[in-house]
């Protein structure tokens, strides 16, 4: 996923204007005419899966009654591309996206125009080379991060509050992996995020860079979205069915010949979903009595077979209330940001962590859905 922007609680209160985009190609630039054939661009972003984008463009010549786009190589998959979105007026266009085109999808309907639909996915997708096996010894999650990163030629970026609170392992191996994917995985592992932090050719700066470290996000951060006046629509889901009271650990410590065990308890958990004025005793002594067990991923030590148990345990908790809405078009509302959902009752209103999100500028204007968890 790319980052979040946005570092002050924000309103909607300022005017909007029309909706706007820019599509620049890396290795070439694109004319009015072909700017104008664009009949829509679609942006969707999420925190566990790779961001992507589909264009869609007329596909119809009516003056020389042939295909002007299908076959020919402006977007032939390979090509590298950066998608601006946003509004005319005071604030600049915001980059969504800088990726590889992967996918042409002519249409050739029964009736009505051709068209014909490009994908792609962000640069984490080029990532994707050569699987490999290495090892790392001695080393915090940040420091491989780092590593990973020479490898692959990108500069990391890191928290160093929170690398000073890392654990440094004994021995962790990479087994025939992609760096990234195994990257990925060391991420959500400790409850980490893992992005790429986008570098326009707009912007003249330096090349993009990978993130690897907590949400920087503050709670207090994010947007006021209020229905029946900001927020179109809202679907709100409080789902116990795979809550647990409890979440244990259990394995073997290799080095230390010892079995290790933990136990992680609703109560000692820091997200749960539903607040206490909201009926969340009852519903947590609904499904208290049960227990996910952990037996059959390998840790390397007893305090990561803890924080295993823990971060298992709220990750699971922090599906217990989720939602999933649109509003006007918000280039700054990205996955890994919250919101602040008002005017749906005491029980479902609050501060949501916006997981995905899906722009979309089009003849109907600019519209940003969101899919949610309650925190």
């Amino acid at each position: 996923m790319t980052a979040a922007a946005g570092n002050s609680l924000l309103s909607l209160k300022d005017d909007f204007y029309v909706p706007s985009f820019e599509l620049i190609m890396v290795d070439h630039r694109l004319g009015k005419d072909v700017i104008r054939d664009i009949t829509q661009v679609t942006y969707k972003d999420s925190i566990d899966q790779i961001d992507s984008f589909e264009i869609t463009i007329s596909n119809w010549d009516a003056q020389t009654r042939s295909f002007k786009y299908s076959d020919k190589d402006t977007f032939l998959p390979g090509k590298e591309l950066e998608l601006w979105m946003g509004y005319f007026g005071k604030e600049p266009l915001r980059l969504m996206i800088k990726g590889a085109i992967t996918e042409m999808r002519p249409s050739f309907p029964a009736a009505g125009q051709p068209t014909l639909v490009i994908s792609g996915l962000n640069l984490m997708h080029k990532l994707r080379t050569t699987q490999g096996t290495h090892t790392y010894e001695k080393m915090t999650d940040s420091q491989i991060a780092r590593a990973v990163g020479q490898r692959l030629n990108m500069r990391v970026i890191t928290n160093p509050l929170a690398e000073a609170l890392e654990e440094r392992y004994q021995y962790i191996i990479q087994e025939h992996e992609f760096d990234i994917v195994f990257l990925m995985k060391r991420a959500r592992r400790i409850g980490y995020d893992l992005y790429v932090e986008e570098r326009g050719m707009r912007l003249r700066s330096q090349q993009s860079a990978l993130y690897f470290g907590p949400t920087v996000n503050s709670p207090e951060d994010g947007f006021r979205l209020t229905y029946g006046a900001t927020l179109v629509e809202f679907t709100p889901s409080l789902n116990i069915s795979n809550q647990v009271g409890s979440v244990r650990y259990r394995g073997w410590d290799a080095v230390n010949k010892c079995r290790i065990e933990h136990t992680a308890q609703r109560e000692e958990i820091t997200r749960r979903g539903v607040a206490p004025d909201a009926g969340r005793d009852a519903i947590e002594r609904s499904f208290n009595n049960r227990q996910e067990v952990i037996a059959t991923r390998p840790v390397n030590s007893i305090r990561e077979g803890q924080t295993m148990a823990t971060e298992t345990h709220e990750n699971i908790a922090k599906e217990l209330l989720t939602g999933s809405g649109s509003t006007v078009g918000l280039p700054n509302l990205r996955a890994g940001s919250f919101v602040h959902i008002g005017g749906v009752g005491k029980r479902f209103s609050g501060r949501y962590f916006v997981k995905s999100t899906t722009h979309t500028i089009a003849d109907g204007g600019y519209t940003t859905r969101f899919d949610g968890r309650r925190e």
